[in-house]
Order: C-alpha cells, then structure tokens, then sequence
C-alpha cells in the first residue's frame, strides 16, 4: 500500500483518537480522569472473573461514569441559551504576547447561575483530510522512514499549527443574575500569526459527583489579526540614487523633488483631460493643459523570500519575523519602501508617507503564506520589472543555493545595491563559500534577535 493510501485510511482512526484526547482533557475531571483509570485497569486485569473480583471496580466506575455523563448532559442542555456574552479584544495581538481582555456575560435565566467556569472555544485544530495526505504539509526531514509512512508525529504538528493560541486557564464566574452583566477577564497566548476565529466560549461546572463537566457552549464569533513576532533592529541606510517615479505626486504621496505644477502649454494628442485647464482655455480659445515636474525619489524594497519547501517551515517563519522587525527601520520619513514577495501573484506594497504605514505592514507580513508549488525565477521577473523604479534592496532568503544566487546575480547586472539576509544555521564564511558577490549575511532561528541586533 502507498503512503498516500496508508494516510487516507488510517485519517478516521486519527480523527477518531483527536476526538477522544479533546473529550478526556476537557470532558472529564481529574477525578473523572481518575475513575477512568482505575476503571480501564480493572478490565484488564480483571477480565477472567474466576480469578478475581476486579470486574466489579470495572462496574462500579462504569456505572460512576454513566450516571455522571447523563447529570452532566441534562445540566448542559437546561443552560443551553440562557447565558450570551460579548468581548471586548483588542484590535490587533502579536504572536507570543498573551493578550489580557474582557468578556460580558448576561443571563436571561431568573434563576441565579453559580459555580460555572469560563473559557475561550478555539477552531477545531483537527487536519483536514487533504491536509493530512499531503506530504509537505507539516513535513520535517527529521522524520525517520516509519514516521513519514505514518504521518502521526505530522499530524501532531498540522494540530499544534491548526490551534493557532494557547489558553492560560478556565475562569470562575461570580454568580449571573438576570439583567446584570458580569464581567470576566480572560487570557489568550496568539501562537500563529494570520486572523484567528474565536466561535464561541465555554462554560463548564461539575456534576453533582465531580467526574463529568457539563459544557455549555456560547456563540460569539469574532476575529483577531495576529501580527508576526518582531526583535528590535537598528535602522538601516542604504546607498543608492533618486529614481524617476512613473505617476509623478500621486504615486509618490507628496515625496519628491517638487510639490508643485511648472506651468502650461498647449494640448498634444494623447493628454489626459484632467491636465486641461479650463481658464485658460476660456481665455486664449485653444486648449491649455498643465505641465508637472516629473518627480525623482528614494524607492527602497524589501523583499521576502516565500518559497518554502514545507506549509510548516521554521525559517519561513523566522524570515516573516525579520521582515517585519525591518519594515520600519529601512530608509529615513522621505523614503518611499516596497514590501515585495510572491504568493499566488507577486505582491507589493508600498509604505511611505501619504501610501501607508508600517501597521499596515505587519497587517499584510500577518496574512502572508509559503508558496509550495512557485520557483525562485517568478520573484526575478517580480523584480525586474521594478528595477526602474528602485534605489536599493534588501533580500530576505530562505537558503543560498543555487537559483537564490542567479536571483542575485541578476539583480546585480542593473547596478543597484544589495543588503542580503539569509534565514540559516551555517556560518558566514560557509554560507559564503564559492560567492564572489555581496556578503549574505546569515540569521539563525534561534538566535534572531542578537543577529539581528548585529546588522
């Protein structure tokens, strides 16, 4: 049997085993974990009944556990409806920086509501099927040949990137009371940068025997941006000359070598209308338009490599962080910065006074996804294209092979400057080896925020 057939068929049993840890973690107690146990144990060691009476502790957690269940069901669906409640979250979070805020919970029960706990429900992280039988998806070359035909330590980490945070804790709820809110402060911990869909909140309590939580589910679907992780870095200046900027001031946002029309001249086949000045077309009887100065600006890019091997890739990761610890510090307030990097289609943003802000930045760096099926060659042609209108640089890499230096060596046939950056564990002189071009300079994962202090 395939690998690729191995993985469909055993999708159920995982799905099946996901569904069961979810209910063991948070369905049940630690006493009910216990019961379980104890309950579990007995059946084995008790299943010939000639030799033993374990059989009866069998029946006896069983029974615990059933009547436990059914308390627990009927208390959840008496509750069902009763309670609504709204957050108050912030607009924006950082991945790997818990975000404290505030929920309200209203009651339309008349009876007070006491001794129910409340936490955040996050997305079921649980792979889809087409995620789990693609073999890049969650991939690690340290995977030996039986875990790769298997794909379990795979779809551990599909799951840990499928849970997008992690909660802190339950809270205990003050007593609702009808026509009052109460309000709770919860604690998330972003662990994947992108938007992250809240669907609801839960609410759970006890049953009367303390082995099942009755679990009360809360609509209130919202979302929140996550913004990738940033290390302080120094600002960089880079060389490079005023480039003629096609569209003049209202590409430039008011950046440039004048801010103000040369004067008219009369109509040439081809002018916008919006240039023809109509006084002085009233005035002389033949059409006048307006003459600009063509406008000459520093246009610096910042380009993130997005070809990835893997859909879970540290160093893609590692190189989004970089991007957005150096959206902000490239150039000086007159300088007019690219984001460039290829997804579906290459995309550019431009930040720079009056076109965007460095927020709007991290907004798109969030957003950003690995290219698994793209080449190398499609960023050339992206940037290509640009060279006109550029002054200088600077390359975020995932590696230095080969068809990352022939980018390079392109690049470097228009004659602009290069600051190279390249997401690795190697050393300088090794990731060097062979180069004769501008120094790449290498940040290691583990060590982004002192390499980057370094630039």
């Amino acid at each position: 049997m395939s690998g690729s057939l191995l993985r469909a068929a055993l999708y159920p049993a995982l799905r099946r085993l996901e569904r069961w840890q979810h209910y063991r973690r948070h369905g049940l107690t630690p006493l009910g974990r216990f019961v379980l146990g104890l309950g579990f144990a007995a059946a084995v060691f008790g299943i010939d009944t000639r030799l033993n009476q374990l059989y009866q502790l069998f029946t006896l957690a069983l029974a615990l556990l059933l009547l436990a269940g059914l308390a627990a069901l009927f208390d959840a669906w008496r509750w069902r409806g009763q309670v609504i409640a709204s957050r108050e979250l912030p607009q924006t979070a950082s991945v790997g920086t818990a975000v404290d805020y505030r929920v309200r919970l209203h009651s339309r029960s008349r009876r007070p509501v006491r001794g129910w706990w409340i936490e955040e429900r996050l997305p079921d992280p649980t792979p889809t099927r087409v995620q789990f039988c693609d073999p890049r998806q969650g991939a690690d070359p340290a995977d030996g040949r039986f875990d790769r035909l298997m794909g379990y330590p795979r779809w551990r980490r599909l799951i840990n990137r499928n849970r997008g945070a992690g909660i802190t804790e339950s809270r205990p709820v003050d007593t609702l009371v009808e026509q009052h809110d109460t309000p709770v402060r919860l604690r998330l911990a972003p662990q994947q940068r992108g938007y992250l869909r809240l669907p609801g909140l839960w609410l759970s309590r006890p049953d009367p025997l303390g082995l099942v939580r009755a679990r009360v589910m809360i609509p209130c679907e919202q979302s929140l941006l996550v913004l990738p992780k940033r290390y302080p870095a120094p600002r960089l200046t880079l060389p490079g000359r005023r480039q003629y900027q096609p569209g003049g001031m209202s590409r430039a946002g008011a950046v440039g070598d004048s801010q103000e029309f040369i004067g008219l001249r009369e109509y040439r086949p081809g002018d916008s209308p919006r240039l023809i000045h109509w006084p002085s077309w009233a005035r002389s009887g033949t059409p006048q338009v307006k003459e600009y100065q063509d406008e000459f600006f520093t246009r610096h890019a910042l380009v993130l490599d997005t070809f990835a091997t893997t859909a879970i890739d540290a160093q893609f990761e590692a190189a989004v962080s970089v991007a957005a610890s150096l959206c902000d510090r490239i150039g000086d307030a007159d300088t007019l910065l690219d984001l460039l990097f290829v997804g579906a289609e290459p995309y550019c943003f431009t930040t720079g006074r009056g076109l965007g802000d460095a927020g709007q930045c991290l907004e798109v760096l969030a957003c950003a996804q690995p290219t698994l099926h793209g080449e190398v060659v499609q960023l050339q042609q992206a940037l290509v294209a640009r060279m006109g209108q550029l002054s200088a640089l600077v390359l975020v890499l995932l590696d230095f092979n080969a068809p990352r230096r022939q980018l390079v060596r392109t690049l470097l046939r228009h004659g602009l400057p290069l600051r190279l950056l390249v997401i690795s564990t190697q050393t300088a002189s090794a990731l060097n080896d062979g180069w004769t071009g501008p120094p790449a300079q290498p940040l290691h994962p583990e060590r982004m925020a002192e390499d980057l202090a370094r630039l």
